[in-house]
This record gives structure tokens, C-alpha cells and sequence, in this order.
């Protein structure tokens, strides 16, 4: 009896067993599909998502019940509830998970994941590394301690992880892409083979956004050419054909005054070498190409002196005389290629006496392109094109006319002349829930008035050339987007980028925001990224928002920092009185070359060492704005009860973020625009890419 009755028990177990393992696999196969589906760009119901989160959660409930310390069962059950916006549940399960088995890999993955959610960095490292050490394959701890050291802002432990994941990995898509971002927080401190001959690698990546490797690149390039203030040591053509410049000029435009001294110098040699016979050296055609290429991604912001001024009118004239006395079967791209090359250097192609030469040529070339079609296609076809679509684009407004706000119109002015930024790549992020983004940053905001809508409506006002709206749209896949702008060229921009990343769910409309209140609809989001201080009120401005965001909505905003920009406000001034003394507006390009060979009395540092400083559109944005205002904490505080409108907090850079826990605490707590100026106030500079934050209508505060 008893041999019977305890082989009766090992198979009650045993059965009990079987039926944990079957619905632990069902329920992790269904959330698995959710995550799926929620990645995807598939629209599906918020029906279905449901039935599967509720099934699965059932399921793994039920399976716990029968095995109330099974590993796999605590974990997805921690998993599910993490998905569900509950990290604190998430985090009791995990220890009973921990307890059972504290060398779970799986355990302590999920546990450190729970940690990024709750903000406990630390913690999240420790999990991360305990669990790459158990199993380096069980998990993605690897690329998990990689992210945790970037939020960390350790980012030269998460560059040297990243640079070993990629060996492996480069297919995926997050890890080239937070590899670059860790990047772009890196120096180069000496000169290093391996390292150029990775970031040659990395330059040939798709779908990334190359501009992250500048920093890099620049401080790479610096040591091998042995590159100071005084002087370049190497000879023209060891320079013409390096591989790592020739490749980075096609990709970025470079931010750096020692560098566009060497790239003046350059430029100045091939026009002189090629102007004698119309000709150049094959082992010069590169870095021509790549000249010209890196001239029209800066927009033609480095100075031109007078002599060349002269060669190149003269150039331009005699490319007329041969486009337009020869027929057209007389002569082909080829045969002018060097001049052609030279030219993109110091001219927009479109603004030339030669576009439409070129332009009938390219056309009439078709397939049979030259190695200069390129620089053509962008100069000329994206410009008609981008008319074209301007023309074609819906306005609105409350007159039918152009707006009749004076600054607004200087404002479209100089963005039609500038569209503004002419980007190339919007990185990459996995998809996911807007409002899951939301939490992350906010924990305490209460967004349960959110719960069953499918796709959230969207507002990006003053939306520029599109990169904030179509990286809205790719990263988030609950959103209906509407975005506005002045500028139809900006516009046109945006359209054409929107149709190459396949985004279809933006609606690009021309309008002030002064003119947009009496739009017929109210957005869930609005987000509005430098542009009410370039308003003549932006109080106004503010208002106009305020009146189309729903009652239960969130709008976005970021604004210049007075105490960040006190070098621009000196600058301002500076030619706003020569202005008023003259009467006559400086050249903008000989102002910026002034400011870098220290020819105006100041400290102008900080500007010379903007990113913004080496485009002409961001230099334009950056201190020759047709109008510009500045905040400060206490300002926005005003700026935001004027327009019935509550703080909920500020979405600060990695460094600021340290700063602000190191002199006040926990962030998500204490995120005050009160604390955010005592942190300001030791450390000026803080918000030098403006101050980000999010509001909501005061009217909201019982149930939000």
C-alpha cells in the first residue's frame, strides 16, 4: 500500500508538472505575440491585445498556482506585468523568482530590466552583469548592460560593449544604432588603425545616423593628421587620399574650426589646379567629389575671399560658354567633371548660371550617369522637386491669405531660403507606446483616461523639415500625426523624406500657429520643439496650442535657456547696433568667419563650439534669427500659468539628468521647474539644447 501510495503521488506531481510547463509555454507563446504585434507596424484592435494580455495573464496565474515557485512562471508573470505599466508588482515577483533561485541568468535579466523601469540604474547593472556572467547566451544581458552603462552616462564602458556586439550583431538595428549614439560621446585620445578601420566599417552602415560618428571622427582625424591651431603637417595628396576623410565628407558635415581651416585650404588648392586646363589628377577626383559633397551638406557656410571670388565667377562663365555654344551631343558631364566638381565647392548648383544646362543633361543622361550626377541630383532635382511639392500643399487659414503677423513672415522668409535642418537620418528605435514612453519618464502621470484608444492624435507645430515628426511616427506606432509649419520648401522637405522612410500617417499642412486654434479637431499630444521662441509673443503663441489640445491631453515644449545663450544675446546686440547705427545688414558668412578668427572683441567659445555654428541653416537658427526669445525657469512658470497650463516635468539630457540627482535628488520625485533653477544656477550652460518639458491643462490636475 505504501509503495502504491507513493507512486499515486509522484504522479499527481509529476501531472501537475506537465500542466505548469503547457501553460507556461501557451502563455508566454501569447505574450509573445503581443510584443509582436505591438512592435509592428500591423494595425490591430486594442480588442485583441486585450484578449491576448488578459490570456496570458490568466494562463501564467494559473500555472503558478500549480507550481508557485517555478522559475519560468515568476519570470514571464514579472515580464507581463512590467508590459503592463506595473514595475513595483513586477519587482515582487522577481524576488520570489530571486529567493527560488538566485543564479537564475533569466531571473536576473528580467530583474534588471525592472530596475531601468523603476530608475535604479545601479541596481540594473548589477543584475545585468551578475547575469552575463552566468550565461552569456541565455539572455540579452550583453546589449542590456550596454544600455544601462549609456543611460549611466558611462559611455566609454558602453562603446567598447557596443563595438564588441556589433562583431556579431551588426544586423540589428538597435545595436548599430546605440552604438552610434554611445559614439557620439566619445573622443578619440590618440590615434588608433583598429579604431579608424571600425569606424570605416561603421560608415557603411544603413539606417543610421552618421552625424553620431563627428566626434569621433574629428578627434580620430586630428591625431593621425597631426592636425593644432598652428599648423598641418602632411602634404596635399597624403590628405586627398585618406580613406577615413574622403568617406566621413560624403556622410556628415563636420563641426570643427581646426578642421574647416584644413578643408579652405583644400578646397582653395583644387580650384587654382583646376582652373589653368579644366582638368585634375584621378587621385583628386575623390576628394573633389567628397569637397563638394560635404559643401552642400554645411550648405556653403565657409567663407569665400575675394580672389576666389573672381575664379570662380570666371569659371561659372566659361562652363556657360561651353553648355551653350557646343550642341548638346557635343558634350557630356564627364568632360566638365573637375569644373563641375570645383564649382559645387563654393556654389549651390541651383543658383548657378549652369542649372538648367545641367539639369537638361542629367535627364537627357538617364542611366548613363556620370560620377558628378549625384551632386547634380541633389542640387537640382530635389530643389524642383521640392517647389513643386510646395505649391501642391494644403494651407490653412483663417483669411485664405498668408499670415499677417509681421515676424512670422520675416520667419518664413528666411526658412524658405533655409530650410531648416536639411537632415539625413533619423536613427533608429524600436516601436513602441507613446504613452509607455511617457511613463518611463513621468511614473507618477496617470494616463488611464488614455486605456482603449487605438491611436492617439498628434500635433508637431512648427515641424520644420519633419525629423521630429517622422521619428514620432516610426518610433511610436499609436499615432495619428498632423504637422504644421510655416515653410512650404521645409515642408516639401518633410514630404519627400516622409515617402523614403515609408511613412504614411503624417499630414504635412502650411499654417501659423497663431492661425491653427479654429482647427477642427483636438490632439491627445502636441509637441512644439523651438519654435515659440522664434514667435513675435510666444505667450500668444502658447494660447493658440492651449486652445486645440484636449482636455486630457499633454503638450510638449522646448525653449532656449537665457542662461545657456548669454554669448548669442551679446552677439545679438552687437549687430543689431550696427544695424541701427548703419542701416545695412552684414554678410553672414563674413561675420561668422570674424567670430572665428577672433576678430570681434569677446568670448564667443561657446558659439564657436555649437554644432549649430557649422551649417548655414543651424548658424542662421543659431544667432541670425529674424526673432528670438529666451526663458528661464521662473519665466516658464509664468509663460504657463498665463495659458492655464501645469508643469509635469522637464526631460533633461544624461548629464543634466546627473546633475540635477548629485545637487537635488531623485528625479522623478522632485522635478520641479523651482529645482531645475538651482541646478541652472551652478551650471549655465546645463540646458545649451534648450529646456524640454512636458504640460498639461491645470483643468486636469483632479484626475491626471
Amino acid at each position: 500500500m505504501n509503495l502504491l501510495h507513493a507512486s499515486n503521488a509522484k504522479t499527481a506531481d509529476r501531472l501537475d508538472l506537465d500542466s505548469y510547463s503547457l501553460l507556461t509555454q501557451e502563455a508566454n507563446r501569447e505574450f509573445a505575440k503581443l510584443q509582436a504585434l505591438q512592435q509592428s507596424a500591423i494595425k490591430q484592435s486594442s480588442l485583441v491585445h486585450n484578449e491576448l494580455l488578459e490570456s496570458a495573464l490568466h494562463k501564467i496565474k494559473q500555472a503558478l498556482e500549480l507550481n508557485p515557485t517555478g522559475i519560468k512562471g515568476l519570470n514571464l508573470f514579472a515580464r507581463i506585468e512590467l508590459f503592463r505599466g506595473n514595475p513595483q508588482k513586477a519587482l515582487v515577483i522577481i524576488e520570489r523568482a530571486l529567493i527560488a533561485k538566485p543564479d537564475s541568468p533569466t531571473a536576473l535579466y528580467s530583474a534588471g530590466h525592472i530596475a531601468l523601469a523603476l530608475g535604479a540604474l545601479s541596481l540594473a547593472e548589477q543584475h545585468f552583469s551578475a547575469s552575463l556572467k552566468i550565461s552569456k547566451v541565455a539572455t540579452r544581458s550583453a546589449s542590456s548592460l550596454a544600455y544601462t552603462y549609456l543611460e549611466q552616462g558611462k559611455f566609454v564602458e558602453a562603446f567598447q560593449m557596443y563595438q564588441e556586439l556589433i562583431k556579431t550583431q551588426a544586423h540589428e538595428p538597435h545595436i548599430r544604432n546605440k552604438l552610434f549614439e554611445s559614439a557620439s560621446h566619445i573622443n578619440a585620445d590618440f590615434y588608433s588603425q583598429e579604431l579608424e578601420a571600425n569606424v570605416l566599417r561603421y560608415l557603411d552602415f544603413d539606417d543610421v545616423d552618421y552625424s553620431l560618428l563627428r566626434n569621433l571622427t574629428t578627434t580620430l582625424l586630428h591625431h593621425k593628421f597631426q592636425i593644432s591651431e598652428a599648423s598641418t603637417p602632411l602634404e596635399f595628396d597624403q590628405i586627398a587620399s585618406d580613406p577615413l576623410l574622403l568617406s566621413s565628407l560624403k556622410r556628415f558635415h563636420f563641426c570643427d574650426a581646426i578642421l574647416e581651416r584644413l578643408f579652405i585650404s583644400l578646397r582653395q588648392s583644387l580650384l587654382f589646379n583646376t582652373v589653368q586646363d579644366m582638368t585634375m589628377p584621378n587621385n583628386h577626383l575623390d576628394l573633389a567629389l567628397a569637397m563638394a559633397t560635404q559643401a552642400q551638406l554645411n550648405e556653403y557656410v565657409w567663407p569665400v575671399t575675394q580672389d576666389e571670388e573672381k575664379i570662380i565667377d570666371s569659371l561659372e562663365d566659361l562652363l556657360l560658354q561651353i553648355t551653350q555654344e557646343t550642341e548638346e551631343t557635343q558634350w557630356q558631364l564627364d568632360d566638365i567633371a573637375p569644373a563641375i566638381l570645383v564649382l559645387a565647392q563654393y556654389k549651390d548648383l541651383a543658383k548657378t548660371k549652369i542649372a538648367k544646362a545641367l539639369s537638361s543633361k542629367a535627364k537627357i543622361s538617364g542611366n548613363n550617369q556620370s560620377y558628378v550626377a549625384g551632386i547634380i541630383d541633389y542640387a537640382l532635382s530635389d530643389n524642383e522637386k521640392e517647389i513643386v511639392i510646395a505649391k501642391k500643399l494644403p494651407y490653412w487659414s483663417v483669411t485664405k491669405t498668408e499670415s499677417k503677423n509681421s515676424v512670422s513672415k520675416l520667419v518664413q522668409a528666411q526658412y524658405e531660403e533655409n530650410p531648416y535642418p536639411r537632415w539625413r537620418d533619423i536613427g533608429f528605435n524600436t516601436a513602441s507606446s507613446y504613452q509607455q514612453a511617457l511613463i518611463k519618464n513621468f511614473p507618477q502621470l496617470n494616463l488611464s483616461h488614455w486605456q482603449g484608444k487605438e491611436k492617439l492624435n498628434v500635433l508637431v507645430a512648427g515641424c520644420g523639415t519633419g525629423r521630429q515628426a517622422i521619428r514620432l511616427a516610426s518610433y511610436f506606432n499609436d499615432l495619428n500625426i498632423i504637422a504644421i509649419d510655416l515653410s512650404g520648401r521645409s515642408l516639401a522637405y518633410a514630404s519627400q523624406q516622409a515617402k523614403k522612410y515609408k511613412v504614411d500617417n503624417i499630414q504635412f499642412i502650411q499654417a501659423d500657429i497663431l492661425e491653427f486654434s479654429n482647427f477642427p479637431m483636438l490632439f491627445d499630444i502636441i509637441e512644439c520643439s523651438g519654435v515659440l521662441h522664434h514667435m513675435e509673443d510666444p505667450e500668444q503663441g502658447l494660447r493658440s496650442l492651449q486652445q486645440l489640445l484636449s482636455p486630457t491631453g499633454v503638450m510638449k515644449v522646448a525653449l532656449y535657456s537665457e542662461a545657456a545663450r548669454k554669448q548669442v544675446i551679446t552677439f545679438r546686440k552687437i549687430i543689431a547696433d550696427n544695424f541701427a547705427k548703419t542701416g545695412e545688414n552684414l554678410d553672414q558668412r563674413l561675420l561668422r568667419q570674424a567670430l572665428m578668427m577672433n576678430q570681434i572683441p569677446g568670448d564667443w567659445g561657446e558659439i564657436i563650439n555649437s554644432a549649430d555654428f557649422y551649417s548655414m541653416s543651424n548658424c542662421r537658427d543659431l544667432i541670425f534669427h529674424e526673432q528670438e526669445h529666451q526663458f528661464t525657469p521662473t519665466k516658464i512658470a509664468k509663460l504657463l500659468s498665463a495659458n492655464q497650463l501645469d508643469f509635469i516635468g522637464m526631460l533633461p539630457t544624461t548629464s543634466a539628468r546627473h546633475a540635477f540627482e548629485q545637487q537635488i535628488g531623485n528625479l522623478s520625485t522632485q522635478n520641479s521647474l523651482k529645482n531645475w533653477e538651482k541646478v541652472e544656477q551652478g551650471q549655465h550652460d546645463i540646458f545649451a539644447a534648450m529646456y524640454q518639458f512636458y504640460c498639461r491643462k491645470q483643468s486636469n490636475i483632479e484626475f491626471l
